[in-house]
């Protein structure tokens, strides 16, 4: 690791978000996180212009670092998933790093951790503790199953999260076992939600309440959320819906479909204009007016899914992947690729719209290619200024631009242990 380049790096990225409009920029954001769920949230924030500052204890790395990698050193998913953070090292059961942590506490405006409930006061910064060292500062916390109830104590993971959310139970084909979401899909939901959190409290502030904030989000009550129309389904009939596969409880006609290639095509037409335009383009004109196909309520029953599935899925199945989209685009019908990442990467919408971001990795000179900034400020967009890095790397720049650390006094803490 060149850490002499690392930290050059760091530092013109410090003054150049200092110069720009980003809409954080003034705002710094403590990440005592692991793995996904909070550093998550305050990844969202370090997009837009916000310093936020990584902590992990320097014998346990963050367990990401050790995800699948490529090309022997590579860690796609802590590259990505840890963009725009400057990493130090603290090891919070020394003296010399709890002060350090109190001095960068003074000096921030946000914390975000997910700890299991308890573990930080007893690290000795509770909120008591932490709003005397910086009376407005936002505490946001997540935990498996939040800071109350039987479950508080228990360790949470995103996986155990999602079966508990109902959203594994439902994310399969009837009949077929429950499948686990491929990506972190809890931790990430759960981390906006902490993102979108501290952002109101930021905007209380603004208007004028005075004083820190503290606030917590569970792993599953996030997703759970967004189950809201599974759990009514059951709270008004009291029979739990079942898992639909690619198809939908509320709307019809909604699937995934073969082409004559053996690619794979989205379809969502259950809006009233849609579909008659798509059953006039697949030939069947008539249903329009048939019983069970009128509208959607009526389409939404498993005997007339069943023949909209066939309908459709014959017409998609006797053409390519191109004709489907083409005669579809025409007919304005709303249709789109399945793609896996190389459709992706080589969709033109995608390219000509930027949806990717090319990020210079100091750490390995190289320049990466991975998904942008969702939210799009047209006068001062965020952005990905470098991704990833190695353990420690702002160790320099955190304690010794920010702090006033010296070289020999940072030397001097990594000797005792507390860095």
């Amino acid at each position: 690791m060149d850490l002499e380049r690392i930290q050059l790096y760091l530092r013109e990225q410090r003054k150049k978000t200092e110069e720009s409009n980003l809409p954080l920029k003034s705002v710094r954001v403590i990440d005592l996180g692991a793995v996904v769920a909070a550093p998550f949230g305050a990844t969202l924030l370090g997009d837009y212009g916000a310093e936020v500052i990584k902590i992990e204890p320097p014998e346990v790395p963050d367990a990401i670092r050790y995800w699948a990698r490529v090309l022997n050193d590579m860690e796609p998913f802590w590259l990505v998933a840890s963009r725009n953070k400057l990493p130090i090292t603290l090891n919070l059961k020394h003296p010399e790093a709890k002060r350090i942590l109190a001095q960068l506490v003074e000096k921030s405006d946000i914390l975000f951790e997910n700890m299991r409930p308890g573990t930080l006061d007893r690290l000795g910064f509770s909120a008591e503790e932490l709003w005397k060292i910086n009376k407005g500062l936002i505490i946001g916390r997540i935990s498996g199953y939040g800071q109350t109830g039987p479950y508080r104590g228990k360790p949470g993971f995103g996986t155990l999260a999602e079966g508990m959310s109902g959203y594994t139970y439902m994310n399969t084909h009837p009949g077929a076992p429950p499948t686990n979401p491929p990506i972190a899909l809890a931790d990430m939901i759960a981390g906006t939600h902490l993102a979108l959190g501290a952002m109101m409290a930021l905007r209380d502030q603004k208007r004028g309440e005075r004083g820190g904030k503290e606030f917590e989000v569970s792993l599953y009550e996030p997703l759970l959320g967004y189950m809201g129309g599974q759990f009514l389904i059951y709270s008004l009939t009291g029979e739990s819906p079942g898992p639909m596969g690619n198809e939908s409880n509320f709307t019809s006609p909604r699937n995934s479909f073969q082409t004559k290639e053996g690619k794979w095509v989205a379809l969502s037409a259950s809006a009233q204009a849609p579909f008659e335009r798509l059953i006039d383009l697949v030939g069947h004109p008539e249903l329009k007016t048939t019983p069970g196909f009128r509208n959607n309520q009526e389409r939404v029953r498993k005997e007339s899914r069943v023949v909209l599935n066939r309908v459709i899925g014959d017409w998609i199945r006797a053409r390519t992947v191109e004709e489907v989209l083409q005669e579809c685009e025409k007919a304005e019908v709303t249709i789109g690729p399945v793609n896996n990442m190389e459709g992706i990467a080589k969709d033109p919408h995608v390219q000509q719209r930027g949806s990717l971001a090319s990020v210079y990795d100091p750490a390995s000179g190289k320049t990466l290619s991975f998904p942008g900034v969702p939210i799009r400020f047209v006068q001062n967009p965020g952005e990905i200024r470098f991704p990833g890095l190695p353990m420690g790397a702002a160790n320099g720049v955190v304690l010794g631009d920010l702090l006033g650390y010296s070289p020999e006094a940072i030397g001097e803490l990594k000797a005792k242990g507390a860095i």
